[in-house]
């Protein structure tokens, strides 16, 4: 499940933060990761932060995005694929719900080793969760690896750029070899 909270503590020795729940007084996480795709320089005291609780568990809860307190700006949706030790299958691997609307700008991919992936991301409402195959925002050109360790795209050839809020985001592996870790950024600007 994705949280939005706002900065309170942020140790860039650690790379880890403390967060405070927005629409809550008493939720606070503490020394939290964060995604070390988020340059240091946008993790400002009172800035918005979507953080990712994987299973509903905050020991697990991971900072992905980071953004100026009342702006559109410029943030970062993060997903990560870990294959536990071994080569990603293929396969539909999770969903995020992104709680606001914005374009897509840029995908990058970072893996663990050398190798290769095509990773498809689908994008449908919450009411005709969860998105399918049919739902591709990828067109032609999903995010992929090729015999290399990362990946960037601005061009975005064919993707439907447009995110709204409340909107699902499924990330299937259409093929891996050597692979075991990647993590998958979309930078998107907030409407």
């Amino acid at each position: 499940m994705l949280e939005l909270g706002i900065l309170k503590i942020w140790n860039s020795t650690t790379h880890t933060a403390g967060v405070q729940l927005v629409g809550s007084l008493t939720t606070y996480l503490d020394d939290i990761a964060v995604a070390t795709n988020i340059a240091p320089e946008a993790m400002i005291i009172g800035n918005y932060v979507l953080v990712a609780i994987p299973g509903g568990n905050p020991r697990d809860a991971c900072v992905v995005a980071s953004w100026p307190a009342g702006s559109s700006g410029t943030a970062s949706i993060t997903f990560v694929i870990d294959g536990g030790g071994e080569a990603i299958t293929t396969g539909e691997k999770g969903h995020l719900e992104i709680p606001f609307a914005c374009t897509i700008k840029q995908v990058t991919m970072e893996a663990d080793q050398s190798g290769s992936i095509v990773v498809d991301i689908w994008k449908d409402t919450y009411a005709n969760f969860p998105p399918t195959d049919a739902d591709s925002i990828t067109a032609s050109a999903p995010p992929t690896i090729s015999a290399s360790q990362k990946s960037q795209d601005s061009t975005l050839t064919g993707w439907t750029k447009s995110i709204s809020s409340g909107d699902i985001l499924a990330f299937n592996v259409d093929s891996c070899t050597t692979i075991t870790r990647v993590t998958i950024s979309l930078k998107v600007e907030r409407s």
